[in-house]
């Protein structure tokens, strides 16, 4: 009697354990899709605003640009660090422009801070959209004639692909933006990627900001 009591206890917590599993695994998979959702909604807002600042002509000089951060005050080194992220994001916006403005505008460590965050995330993000969306996205960021280009220049460089990354996100003239996303349909994980990353982008970044930020100062 006792035995079946102790079994009928047993297996009344195993229930109670797979309902409480359940219940956690529901709540992951909606706070999931409501942060995916969420990022949707943010860089889909901050796509259409930075597309419409770009038409207007604030991101196509230095000048204007300056102009621009200039007139946020003291949040100006935020949204430099924003606009790095999101011109990681979206490709069309000159790649160069806050390397130029934001050391000669808060000086070169500054500078270099705000790029290299914003430059970073953006990479990240790149990296994440391009891995849960997979080709039909960069194919919409990216014409499919660049694309393939790309893809064929990739095929060389297979078996050796981190170094051909890490040497290529150094080198200031590599499309940096493309190969983020690119990597993101590799079978890369995201700590390699992000080693990669956070470890070959500085030298581009602070030759930049001790440019612009002593030598135009």
């Amino acid at each position: 009697m006792e035995h079946k009591i102790q079994e009928k206890a047993s297996v009344l917590i195993e229930h109670k354990k797979e309902q409480a599993i359940d219940i956690i695994e529901t709540k992951t998979s909606l706070l999931k899709k409501l942060f995916c959702i969420a990022l949707a909604i943010t860089v889909l807002g901050g796509g259409v605003w930075f597309f419409h600042e770009y038409r207007t002509g604030t991101f196509r000089d230095v000048e204007s640009f300056k102009i621009f951060i200039n007139s946020f005050g003291v949040l100006g080194p935020i949204l430099l660090t924003v606009f790095q992220c999101v011109k990681t994001v979206y490709a069309v916006i000159p790649s160069t422009l806050g390397c130029i403005v934001g050391p000669t505008l808060f000086g070169p460590w500054v500078g270099i801070i705000c790029n290299y965050i914003g430059i970073c995330t953006g990479s990240f993000l790149a990296f994440a959209l391009s891995r849960k969306f997979g080709v039909t996205l960069v194919k919409q960021i990216f014409s499919e004639k660049k694309y393939k280009r790309y893809i064929k220049k990739m095929e060389k460089w297979h078996r050796s692909y981190p170094v051909f990354l890490w040497i290529a996100i150094f080198l200031p003239i590599s499309p940096d933006d493309f190969l983020c996303y690119f990597t993101g349909l590799t079978e890369m994980k995201f700590k390699k990627f992000a080693i990669i990353i956070l470890t070959s982008k500085p030298f581009t970044i602070i030759t930049y900001g001790l440019i612009f930020g002593y030598g135009f100062n």
